[in-house]
C-alpha cells in the first residue's frame, strides 16, 4: 500500500484530536474505525479526522507524531519504555496498525510477540517459539489496559530484558532464467539438487499442479487460512522457481525436495507465523536451505526475525535466502534480508542488468554491504495455481534462483553449513556491469563457476565501522581462510579493490585438501566520512573468488551531555526527548536516567526537545523546551532548567466563554515536528515553556472554548519558545464564520469540525442538532481545515488561511455526489490506480466526503472486457486499499470504461442513495505517474430549506460546473446533458442546460407530490473523453 505524505494528510483528513472521556463519550462515532493500543487508549478515526480516548481509569497525555506519513500516536506512560527500545515502536502507528486490518473493526485481539517472559502476558498464547525464547500472543483489546498494568509492573521489562514487539505483517514482495544462472550445465554434471530439502515458506502452493509432482515431503500451515491453498498465487510461482518438475519451465534444482511452509495469504504473514515457520524448517524439517520471499523495512535495531535468522543459522546450520526488497531507489533492502547471516538476493533483468526496482544497501544498521549477490527476477516465468504458468518480478521471483542454487552445492557439498554455501555463493558470483556493490553485492551468481572451482573461501562479508576519534588509528584486520577441496595446492593472485582495503602480499598459496588465510587490514585513516566498500579478489586462471570487505567511517562528531533539571531542582527524566536536525529530520533519541543522557552526534547545528511531565504540589505540570545544540570540536554539556519555564495563559473577551480542550501543543522546525494531545489540560494553570530563540522554529498552542458560540484560538509564534507564552483574544479581531449546517433526515445531528490545517479536526461545539447555525470565532491569519460529521458521513474542505471579518458558510448542503478535489486516480507505465474516496462530497465548494456505510463496486474494461474489478467498502483515508481498484493495462494507447457505483442506506441520510459514474477515456503508457482525465458534475440547487427540500410543483435553478481530476490533462467541456427522474431512476426526462460562462444551469420543474429528485448528467469535453454521472435522490421535495 502506498504511504500517505503528510501533505496528502493534510488535505484529505485532519490529522489528530485530543478530547477528554467525557468529550468522547459526548460524541460517539458509528461505524468510525477505531484502533485500540496494547496500553487500552482507543483512537476513533471517522474518515476525516480522529480522536483519542484514554482507557478506563487512564489519567494520560499522547504524544503525536506524523513520520514517513505514518500517523504515530503514543501515550505518555509508553513513551520510556519505547525510547528504551523494549517496547515495539509500531504498537502505536496508527497508519499501519490499520493498514494491516489491526483496527476493532478487523480484529478483537492484539497480536504481539513477546520474549523473556515466563509467561505470556497474552490471554491468549498463539504459539510458544522455544528455540527463540519467543511466546507469539494475542491480548484481547477489552482487557487491554489489564494486560498493561501487568506489562509495567514486570520490572524485567523497564531493565530492559524482555522486548514485546508487535506482531507485525511483510508482505510478498522461468523458461530463460535457470539458464542464466548456468543451471542447465550443472544438470549436465548430475547436479539436479537430489536429496537436498528445501523449505519455502510463502503464501501455500497448488498441489495439484505438475511442477510439484512427487516433490513434496512435509508441508504444514501456519497462516490464519484454513489449508495450503494458495489464493494468493506468490508461494506456486516462487516454489517452482526453487525446484519445478517439468521440461519447458523447469526449477533450477529440479531433482530437490519441497517442504512447504505457509506462512500468510493474501494480507502477508505475520511475523510469529514466520516465526514459527523458520523454527519447523530449521529445527524439525532439518531444510538445508530455507527460502524467504518477503519483509519490511528494516530498522537500525535487530528485530524478531532478523535474530531469528542469525540464531538458527548458527545452531542448526541452515541457510535462510532472503529477498533485498523492491523499494529501489528510495528504501533500502528490507528485514529478514538483513540479518548479517541471510544470504540477501537482488534482482537482475534478463540482460544482466540491475532491476530499477531491486533495494540497495547499505544496511540501516551499520552501513554493511547488502545484498549479497543478485539473480534473475524480472518477468520471470513460472507455475501459477490452476496448472499454468505466468510472469512475475521481483526480488521474491530472484530470492529462490538463489535458493535452488544453494541446493544443487549442497547437493555436491553435503557436509557444508549455510554459512559455507554462502561464502562459496558469494565468492562465485559474477560482478554486474555499472552497478554499484550496494546494489548487486558480490553480483550475480554463476552456479558453473561455483560447481567448478575447488577453492573457496570461509568468509562472504568483512566490515569495519570506525567512530570519529578513533583511538586505534581507524584500522581494523579481518581474516579471509580459502579451503581447497582439489587434490593438489593451488595458487591465487590477491588483489584488492576499495580504498581502505591492504593485503599483506600479492599471493597466497593454498594446499591441497587444506587451508591458507590472509590477513586483510582494513585502514581507514584519513578517509572522508561514509561509507567505502570493496572486494578482495583471488584469481588462478579461470578461478575468481570475491570478497566483499569495507569500512563506515561516522562522521566528525562528538558527545553531548544533557541533563534536564525538573521544577523542584533535581535532575528528571522527560517524558519525551528528541534530538534533532531541522534541515534533515535526522533525529536522535537521548536515553535518559535520573535526567542525564549521553548522545553522540555529527558536528553540526541541532536543536534539543524536551517535554517533562511533573507532580508538583499536588498537581501535573507539563513542560515544554526546545533549545539550539551546537556541535563543534568537542564533547558539549547542555542544562535545561525547567525552573526558568514562564506559565502559558491564554484567554477571550466573552466572559462566559470556557476553555473546552487544550487539543494541540507542537513545534515545527524544517522537517521536524512534535504534537502533543493535552485533552482536558487546563493550560492556564498547568502548562509552561522554557524560553528559548530558535530561528526557524515555529510554536503552537490551539484551544477551543465554549459559550453560545464556539472559539478557535491559536497561539502560534515563529522564531522559538516565546519569553512571554500570553496570548489574550478579542472577539472583534477574530475571524467570525456563521455556518448553517443542514438535515438531510429527520432527527439528525451531527458535529461540525474544525483544526489547524493539517493537524486534527475538533468539534468545539459538541453534536448539534439538525438542521442548525453555529457561529465560530478564529484566530485570523492561520489555516484551518473544515468539515462535518454525520453519523458515518464525513465532508471536509481543502482548508483555507482565515481573515479577520465575518464569512458564512453551509454544510451537509445537498447535492451530495463525486468530487475530485483530491486525485481519483492516474497511470503510471502500465499501471491503473482509481481511489473512490470522493464519491460523497456535500454541494459546497472545494469540498471532499465520504461515508463509510456506503458499499459498491468499480470496474475497469476495455472493448467489452472486464480488467479488473474491485469491491468497494469502508472507503476511508486510512484504509485506502477499500476503495481503490487497480490494475495492469496493455502497453499502448486505448479507449477504457471506467465505474464507479455505490449505495447507502442511512439513518442520517435520505438522500444520494445511489452515486455512480461512468467514464469513458483514452489512455496510453506513461513515463511517470499521469492523472486520469475524469470528470466530476457538482451540483448547488437554490432555494432548498433547511432540510435540502425543494417546493413541491415549484421552480428548482440548479448551477452545476464540472470538476476534473487535478492533474489531468486540460480539455474543454464540449457538452452537457440532464435528465431529471421523480421515480428513483425508473424513467428519466431530459432538461435543457445552458451555458453561463465556464459552467452550466438548467431550471427543474419540481414534482408536485413529496418525493425526490434524482440527476443524470453526460458530459464531452474536447479531448473525446466523457462522464455518465448519477445520483438517485439528489434533493427531496416537499
Amino acid at each position: 500500500m502506498k504511504t500517505l505524505s503528510r501533505s496528502v494528510l493534510a488535505a484529505l483528513l485532519a490529522a489528530a484530536i485530543g478530547v477528554t472521556p467525557a468529550a468522547a463519550a459526548r460524541a460517539p462515532a458509528p461505524r468510525a474505525n477505531a484502533v485500540t493500543l496494547i496500553t487500552g487508549d482507543r483512537v476513533v478515526l471517522a474518515g476525516q479526522g480522529h480522536r483519542v480516548e484514554p482507557g478506563p481509569g487512564r489519567q494520560v497525555g499522547f504524544m503525536k507524531q506524523v513520520r514517513g506519513g505514518h500517523l504515530y500516536v503514543i501515550p505518555s506512560d509508553a513513551m520510556p519504555l519505547v525510547t528504551q527500545g523494549v517496547l515495539d515502536r509500531r504498537l502505536f502507528d496508527v497508519t499501519q496498525l490499520l493498514a494491516w486490518r489491526y483496527g476493532d473493526a478487523d480484529t478483537p485481539d492484539i497480536p504481539i510477540i513477546e520474549q523473556g517472559f515466563t509467561a505470556p502476558l497474552g490471554s491468549a498464547q498463539v504459539r510458544r517459539l522455544p528455540t527463540l525464547g519467543m511466546n507469539a500472543a494475542r491480548v484481547p483489546k477489552a482487557e487491554a489496559a489489564q494486560a498493561w498494568r501487568q506489562l509495567t509492573a514486570a520490572r524485567t521489562l523497564a531493565a530492559g530484558r524482555t522486548k514485546v514487539w508487535l506482531d507485525g505483517r511483510r508482505p510478498f514482495t522461468l523458461d530463460e532464467s535457470v539458464k542464466q544462472i548456468g543451471a542447465p550445465q550443472a544438470w549436465q554434471q548430475g547436479m539436479t539438487g537430489k536429496g537436498v530439502t528445501v523449505a519455502v515458506l510463502d503464501s501455500g502452493y497448488d498441489a495439484e499442479h505438475p511442477a510439484f509432482k512427487d516433490a513434496v515431503v512435509q508441508e504444514r500451515n501456519f497462516s490464519d487460512e484454513p489449508d495450503m491453498r494458495d489464493d494468493l498465487g506468490h508461494g506456486t510461482h516462487v516454489s517452482s522457481i526453487v525446484l519445478g518438475r517439468g521440461e519447458k519451465y523447469r526449477g533450477v534444482a529440479p531433482e530437490a525436495s519441497l517442504a512447504m511452509g505457509k506462512v500468510g495469504g493474501r494480507k502477508g504473514p505475520t511475523d510469529s507465523a514466520i516465526l514459527a515457520g523458520m523454527e519447523w524448517a530449521a529445527v524439525e524439517v532439518k531444510a538445508k536451505v530455507v527460502n524467504m520471499s518477503f519483509g519490511a523495512p528494516d530498522g537500525p535495531e535487530l528485530d524478531p526475525l532478523e535474530q531469528a535468522v542469525n540464531t538458527l543459522s548458527e545452531r542448526t546450520g541452515t541457510l535462510f535466502v532472503a529477498g533485498a526488497g523492491n523499494d529501489a531507489p528510495k528504501g533500502k533492502v528490507i528485514s529478514p534480508g538483513s540479518a548479517e547471516a541471510a544470504l540477501t538476493v537482488g534482482a537482475v533483468d534478463r540482460q544482466g542488468r540491475m532491476a530499477d526496482f531491486s533495494s540497495p544497501g547499505p544496511r540501516v544498521s551499520d552501513h554493511a554491504i547488502k545484498p549479497d549477490v543478485t539473480a534473475p527476477g524480472v518477468e520471470i516465468v513460472a507455475a501459477a495455481p490452476g496448472g499454468g504458468h505466468r510472469p512475475m518480478s521481483g526480488t521474491s521471483m530472484a530470492t529462490p534462483h538463489v535458493a535452488g542454487a544453494a541446493a544443487i552445492l549442497a547437493q555436491r557439498h553435503p557436509d557444508w553449513t549455510g554459512a559455507q554455501l554462502k561464502a562459496a555463493l558469494t565468492g562465485s558470483a559474477a560482478a554486474v556491469p555499472g552497478a554499484t556493490l550496494y546494489q548487486q553485492g558480490a553480483g550475480t551468481i554463476d552456479l558453473v563457476r561455483a560447481l567448478r572451482q575447488q577453492v573457496v573461501p570461509r568468509q562472504a562479508n568483512l566490515w569495519a565501522s570506525f567512530p570519529w576519534d578513533d583511538a586505534g588509528g581507524r584500522t581494523a584486520t579481518r581474516t579471509i581462510t580459502y579451503a581447497n577441496s582439489g587434490d593438489t595446492p593451488l595458487t591465487l593472485d590477491l588483489s584488492a579493490d576499495g580504498e581502505v582495503l591492504k593485503l599483506p602480499s600479492g599471493q597466497v598459496t593454498v594446499p591441497a585438501r587444506g587451508e591458507a588465510s590472509v590477513t586483510l587490514t582494513i585502514d581507514a585513516a584519513g578517509k572522508a566520512a561514509g561509507d567505502h566498500p570493496g572486494t578482495v579478489t583471488a584469481r588462478s586462471g579461470e578461478t575468481v573468488i570475491r570478497t566483499l570487505a569495507g569500512a563506515y567511517v561516522e562522521p566528525e562528531s562528538y558527545d553531548a551531555i544533557i541533563t534536564i533539571i525538573g521544577k523542584q531542582g533535581l535532575p528528571t527524566d522527560p517524558f519525551f526527548s528528541e534530538i534533532y536536525d531541522p534541515r534533515t529530520g535526522t533525529v536522535h533519541v537521548p536515553a535518559y536516567r535520573d535526567g542525564v543522557a549521553r548522545v553522540r552526534l555529527p558536528e553540526g547545528d541541532w536543536n534539543l526537545y524536551a517535554f517533562l511531565w511533573q507532580r508538583v504540589e499536588g498537581k501535573t505540570v507539563r513542560t515544554l523546551a526546545d533549545s539550539p545544540l551546537k556541535v563543534d570540536g568537542g564533547d558539549q554539556r547542555v542544562t535545561v532548567d525547567t525552573r526558568r519555564a514562564k506559565p502559558v495563559k491564554i484567554s477571550i473577551d466573552d466572559p462566559d466563554a470556557r476553555l473546552q480542550d487544550t487539543f494541540a501543543l507542537g513545534l515545527d522546525h524544517g522537517k521536524w515536528n512534535a504534537w502533543g494531545f493535552m485533552g482536558g489540560v487546563d493550560v492556564n494553570s498547568e502548562l509552561f515553556v522554557v524560553p528559548a530563540p530558535s530561528p526557524g522554529l515555529i510554536y503552537t498552542l490551539a484551544t477551543t472554548w465554549n459559550s453560545k458560540d464556539a472559539y478557535t484560538l491559536v497561539d502560534r509564534r515563529s522564531g522559538g519558545l516565546p519569553e512571554d507564552p500570553t496570548y489574550h483574544a478579542k472577539r472583534k479581531d477574530l475571524a467570525k464564520i456563521t455556518a448553517t449546517y443542514r438535515a438531510a433526515a429527520a432527527q439528525a445531528t451531527g458535529r461540525p469540525l474544525v483544526g489547524l490545517h493539517g493537524f486534527g479536526l475538533d468539534a468545539p461545539a459538541g453534536e448539534i442538532a439538525l438542521p442548525g447555525t453555529l457561529t465560530h470565532y478564529l484566530t485570523p491569519g492561520v489555516k484551518y481545515d473544515s468539515g462535518f460529521e454525520v453519523g458515518t458521513s464525513l465532508m471536509s474542505d481543502g482548508g483555507r488561511v482565515m481573515k479577520r471579518g465575518h464569512t458564512s458558510e453551509v454544510w451537509n448542503t445537498a447535492v451530495t455526489g463525486p468530487s475530485f478535489l483530491s486525485p481519483g486516480g492516474s497511470r503510471t507505465g502500465d499501471g491503473l490506480s482509481f481511489s473512490a474516496l470522493g464519491m460523497f462530497a456535500d454541494g459546497g465548494a472545494d469540498r471532499t466526503g465520504t461515508d463509510l456505510a456506503a458499499t459498491g463496486v468499480a470496474t475497469l474494461a476495455k472493448g467489452g472486457q472486464v480488467l479488473a474489478r474491485a469491491d468497494l467498502a469502508n472507503c476511508d483515508v486510512y484504509q485506502p486499499e477499500g476503495c481503490e481498484l487497480r490494475a495492469d493495462l496493455p502497453a499502448g494507447p486505448g479507449r477504457y470504461t471506467l465505474t464507479a457505483s455505490m449505495s447507502r442506506d442511512v439513518p442520517h441520510s435520505t438522500l444520494s442513495t445511489g452515486v455512480e459514474s461512468l467514464w469513458s477515456f483514452r489512455s496510453a503508457t506513461t513515463a511517470g505517474e499521469r492523472p486520469l482525465p475524469l470528470m466530476a458534475v457538482r451540483y448547488s440547487p437554490e432555494g432548498l430549506d433547511p432540510s435540502n427540500r425543494a417546493k413541491a410543483g415549484g421552480v428548482t435553478r440548479l448551477p452545476l460546473r464540472v470538476e476534473r481530476n487535478p492533474g489531468s490533462a486540460p480539455a474543454k467541456v464540449v457538452s452537457v446533458r440532464l435528465e431529471t427522474s421523480a421515480d428513483d431512476g425508473a424513467n428519466w426526462r431530459p432538461v435543457p442546460v445552458v451555458r453561463v460562462g465556464r459552467d452550466w444551469r438548467a431550471v427543474l420543474t419540481n414534482p408536485s407530490a413529496p418525493g425526490f429528485v434524482s440527476l443524470r448528467a453526460a458530459v464531452t469535453d474536447s479531448a473525446g473523453d466523457t462522464v455518465t454521472q448519477t445520483i438517485l435522490r439528489a434533493y427531496a421535495v416537499g
